[in-house]
């Protein structure tokens, strides 16, 4: 009997069942996240704060999510993912609730930071429990289907805050946020079994760090890493100046805007489609190479549209729905390639790569806030310069012998 079918057993819980909880937990940290995106501008007027300042409510909840992954994981491998997921979900209700209700932006970031580490317990112990109960392609594989599931959360974020927006306001949808959280965890309560069955002994900060350093001395990883956060990259990147370029300089609602920003999850949900069906029988690293060679060309396409193209939203999206295809092409190997360089150590493997991931995304939204001229400009240079460094950071990792990697003939 496979660990697999243990856990599914012992949880009474078919596979297809189990996949849809993960969904929705990491769902529900991804819709808080983008959530708030077409309320930026408004949120700069309440406050009376400078764009730059309130872009933080982004920045913040990446940063909380980016440390909160590394902690998730790794207490995960010493008490279970059941335990530490229902943990992370009480913390993220308790974030939204604060944000409802808050009165000035300094109490806005509290509780977007609070949020965001209740938030990323799904996204992080979503990807440890596949590869509890899958090998390193097929949960590739499974993830990329999680995944293009899950990008609902994405598709529906941007659209239902600006829908909010313009009629009760953000903080309306911050309360949503909360019965939202509150639902998730009372399914995961009841519902999600154990996977995590032959748990190690040691705890704290010592086997975080121990884990840590093992982790970090191994160069495939932090390629791997760096494929997964540069990737990651050009999204964030988008995420932190779209909001200010179509509502600011286009002239465009938040509504609309929130519209707009479902395009680039077809293409995200087009990549993983296809990682999905070709990732077992091609390899992974065939698929990080197609996507990263796509990345940079999408990249050139976003640039050169911004510099050259007309000032309407069909402009700044539809290009940038080649550089979501190739996310959807390259998250899953290289995500799945991360947590399997040491199976022994796959949640922390998923805790540490996934805090590399979104710390990188957050450090490049303040990049972006910083290089902020009034113009496209910055935000799509900053596009193209994180799909470059995704595609040399594939180079390197090639250069290694990766002996849990499929064959490529």
């Amino acid at each position: 009997m496979t660990q697999a079918t243990t856990a599914a057993e012992a949880g009474g819980i078919r596979r297809g069942q189990l996949l849809a909880i993960l969904i929705v937990t990491t769902g529900v940290g991804i819709l808080a996240m983008n959530m708030v995106l077409p309320s930026l501008p408004t949120m700069a007027r309440e406050f009376d704060a400078t764009y730059g300042a309130v872009q933080y409510v982004l920045t913040m909840f990446l940063f909380a999510q980016a440390f909160g992954q590394l902690v998730y994981g790794s207490l995960s491998d010493r008490f279970g993912r059941r335990p530490v997921m229902i943990v992370g979900l009480v913390i993220f209700v308790a974030g939204s609730l604060i944000n409802a209700f808050a009165w000035n932006l300094p109490m806005l970031l509290i509780g977007r930071v609070i949020q965001g580490a209740g938030g990323c317990c799904g996204l992080v112990l979503g990807r440890a429990i596949l590869r509890d109960l899958f090998d390193r392609d097929k949960s590739a594989s499974m993830l990329a289907f999680v995944t293009m599931s899950m990008v609902v959360a994405p598709m529906v974020g941007p659209a239902l805050g600006g829908l909010f927006q313009e009629t009760v306001g953000w903080r309306a949808g911050m309360l949503l946020l909360v019965v939202t959280g509150a639902a998730v965890l009372v399914l995961v309560f009841l519902r999600l079994p154990e996977t995590h069955l032959n748990r190690g002994e040691s705890s704290g900060f010592t086997h975080l760090l121990r884990a840590a350093g093992h982790l970090l001395s191994n160069p495939l990883f932090l390629f791997y890493c760096g494929i997964m956060a540069f990737t990651s990259a050009t999204f964030f990147a988008f995420l932190g100046g779209a909001p200010y370029i179509t509502i600011e300089l286009m002239g465009r609602g938040p509504g609309e805007f929130g519209l707009w920003a479902m395009t680039m999850a077809v293409g995200y949900i087009a990549g993983n489609y296809v990682t999905g069906r070709y990732a077992t029988a091609l390899g992974t690293r065939r698929m990080m190479r197609l996507g990263t060679v796509i990345g940079v060309i999408g990249g050139i396409i976003v640039v050169g549209f911004a510099v050259y193209g007309p000032a309407v939203p069909l402009a700044l999206f539809a290009p940038m729905m080649i550089v979501t295809f190739s996310n959807g092409l390259v998250m899953a190997s290289a995500v799945s390639s991360a947590v399997s360089v040491r199976p022994d150590l796959a949640g922390a493997a998923a805790g540490l790569s996934g805090t590399i991931q979104i710390g990188t995304g957050a450090v490049t939204t303040i990049l972006v806030g910083a290089m902020h001229d009034g113009t496209s400009l910055p935000t799509t240079a900053m596009v193209l310069l994180a799909a470059a460094l995704a595609l040399v950071c594939f180079l390197a990792a090639s250069r290694y012998p990766d002996p849990t990697d499929a064959p490529i003939h």
